[in-house]
């Protein structure tokens, strides 16, 4: 029997600062590390957040402020002279047969003046009003002694300068930007201003510097680079996969003119989902034609509606397809609906209902449920996406803030996958691009969220145990366990004495909270997929009731999914297995597991989905974002 380590599902702690001493040659060589919450904890006795600093020695002779190819010079060992008069003394001889000799340090040559100096000096300004990274702007150092400064935007013939037709490519992909959700007023804003023809030799450096900054920006903006998903909530902890300068610099060097747009568009989400609110944005962006309506309830002859519907007109409990009841025809009217001749809930009325549902973020189950009530009640709330697209301006921002998050993917998604959404309560695995498996989850509590960020799968454990948590402890059972010792044993919990107190460890069973399969994938948050006991919770409309994990309804099926491709087991043989003891079974082959917070989708149909901002993440990065 394997047993794991476990760890509760709401123990939101980052990861200490690590740190690495090396000595060389009896010096401390060092830099100051700073805590970023996602390293390992190699360093015993830091704390989360805290900074390790270690002194540098400063090099006797060697300015601090020089540029990086001067002071790699500057720090060249230099041959020592004998002094005058001195004997000459021959070097012993030594056998270097089969022996490289050691690499030479090389200072790039640099021509048309696109030096460091330069390239840093341009950069500086724009700095702070990008958030460039020093490692971005020692990419574009790099980037150009890698060419050995070779333009890739600015030619020379015969002693004159001319701009290749790449950047007017550049231009009209930035000035196109909006398409794809970006911001094209700001990309564009940084391209030099003369963009054709011939430029004067003391511009020619700023311009080929503003033009790779450009495409650069284009596609760290792409790739998901204009926020920082960390800064709005530390539960939103995706890793952006950031273009290096030099990544950029070399792919559009290496491209045609026609190829620029090829180039750039790579940088954004290529996959389904996102490719889908892109149509939808481009519908969105087409100029409306005039639309006449005719309300066919207010044609001559026939009933008129009243103007204004009672306070409370749809009170009362669920409503289903074939029930009679007397808020038919209120809901017919609140639905922009025809009167009926009865009082029946009838299939035409259901497929109004479910329209307002898809509209709202609502589960569309054509049944007119609490939560449906109060937001037909509300006649702010629109009856369906023709009534809600009326509003572009809202609609778009929602389209452009669910478009980012794709962004906040790996731009290459594991050949299957779990794709988790959060404010849709729904979990799906994917394989080669199709849906194999589909279920119900519960995610966290507004006050204990689901965190957003992608990982691997590990491995699966059945029969889990589960470790009470110090908040449950402190504000439950040590209550509990002062007035009456046995509480814990009573409900099947063993207690154990530690020396820093006291562990409560609920063992493998049916009661268990975390049921009977634990799906791992070890991440910063120590959050993870499992059964429940509370089966009966998939049943709500709404489902946010977790510390934190995700609880999976079938997660037998979705292990035997899992397990296929590792000689893996059935969903029997997995059920065989409870009350046996705690097993652990490792993934052989690397499945993505990525919680997701999409409150907009269009699905293969081209049916739009809007679901509630559960956490209020949608007001946060439309707040970033500046819509």
């Amino acid at each position: 029997m394997v047993r794991s380590r476990l760890t509760p599902e709401w123990q939101f702690r980052p990861a200490r600062t690590s740190a690495a001493r090396l000595l060389a040659g009896g010096a401390l060589l060092a830099a100051i590390v700073t805590s970023t919450g996602g390293l390992a904890n190699d360093l015993p006795g830091a704390r989360p957040g805290s900074t390790l600093r270690i002194s540098v020695p400063r090099l006797e002779g060697v300015a601090a402020d020089l540029p990086v190819l001067e002071r790699l010079n500057a720090q060249a060992p230099k041959a020592e002279l004998p002094p005058s008069g001195a004997p000459k003394v021959d070097a012993p001889k030594v056998e270097t047969a089969g022996i490289a000799p050691p690499p030479a340090v090389v200072t790039p040559v640099i021509i048309g003046d696109i030096d460091e100096a330069k390239i840093r000096a341009f950069l500086e300004p724009l700095r702070a009003k990008y958030r460039l990274k020093p490692e971005e702007v020692a990419g574009f150092v790099a980037a150009y002694a890698a060419r050995a400064g070779k333009p890739v935007f600015v030619g020379e013939s015969n002693g004159s300068y001319s701009l290749s037709g790449k950047i007017e490519a550049l231009a009209r992909v930035l000035a196109s930007a909006g398409a794809d959700g970006l911001d094209a007023h700001r990309l564009t804003a940084v391209l030099p201003a003369v963009r054709a023809g011939a430029v004067a030799a003391d511009k020619r450096v700023e311009t080929e510097l503003a033009s790779a900054f450009a495409a650069f920006l284009y596609a760290r903006d792409a790739r998901g680079g204009r926020i920082e998903p960390a800064r709005l909530s530390g539960l939103l902890t995706p890793m952006l996969a950031l273009p290096a300068p030099g990544e950029v610099l070399e792919a559009l060097a290496g491209a045609p003119e026609s190829g620029v747009g090829g180039v750039l568009a790579r940088y954004n989400p290529q996959h389904a989902g996102y490719q889908r609110l892109k149509a939808e944005l481009a519908k969105l962006n087409e100029p409306a034609a005039p639309v006449f309506t005719g309300n066919v309830a207010g044609g001559a002859g026939a009933p008129q509606p009243e103007a204004s519907l009672p306070r409370g007109f749809l009170a009362g409990g669920p409503l289903k397809l074939g029930q009679a009841d007397p808020r038919v025809p209120n809901l017919r009217v609140r639905l922009n609906l025809p009167p009926g001749t009865s009082n029946i809930f009838d299939a035409e009325l259901r497929e109004a209902l479910i329209a307002f549902q898809r509209a709202n973020g609502l589960s569309a189950n054509g049944v007119l449920t609490p939560r449906t009530r109060t937001a037909l009640e509300d006649s702010e709330t629109p009856v369906n996406l023709a009534a809600a697209r009326a509003d572009k301006r809202a609609l778009k921002a929602m389209l452009l803030v669910n478009m980012e998050r794709w962004r906040w993917l790996p731009p290459e998604l594991a050949t299957r996958h779990v794709l988790v959404n959060i404010p849709a309560y729904e979990l799906k695995l994917i394989d080669n691009g199709a849906v194999v498996h589909s279920a119900r989850v519960i995610v966290g509590k507004p006050q204990t969220q689901t965190p957003v960020f992608s990982d691997t799968f590990a491995h699966i454990i059945v029969n889990p145990s589960w470790f009470v948590p110090p908040s449950i402890m402190k504000n439950e059972f040590l209550p509990r366990l002062a007035s009456d010792p046995s509480y814990a044993a009573r409900r099947g919990f063993e207690v154990v004495r530690t020396r820093n107190g006291i562990s409560v460890r609920q063992p493998p069973g049916e009661r268990n909270a975390l049921g009977y399969v634990k799906f791992i994938f070890p991440n910063r948050h120590s959050v993870y997929l499992h059964d429940t006991p509370n089966r009966n919770l998939f049943a709500a409309e709404t489902r946010p009731f977790s510390h934190g994990c995700v609880r999976v309804e079938k997660p037998f099926a979705l292990a035997e999914k899992l397990l296929s491709q590792s000689g893996g087991f059935s969903e029997a043989q997995l059920k065989g297995m409870v009350g046996r003891g705690e097993r652990m079974i490792k993934l052989a082959d690397k499945v993505g597991v990525h919680l997701n917070y999409f409150t907009l989708e269009v699905d293969e149909s081209g049916a739009l989905h809007h679901f509630r901002d559960l956490y209020g993440h949608d007001a946060r990065v439309k707040s970033a974002l500046a819509l």
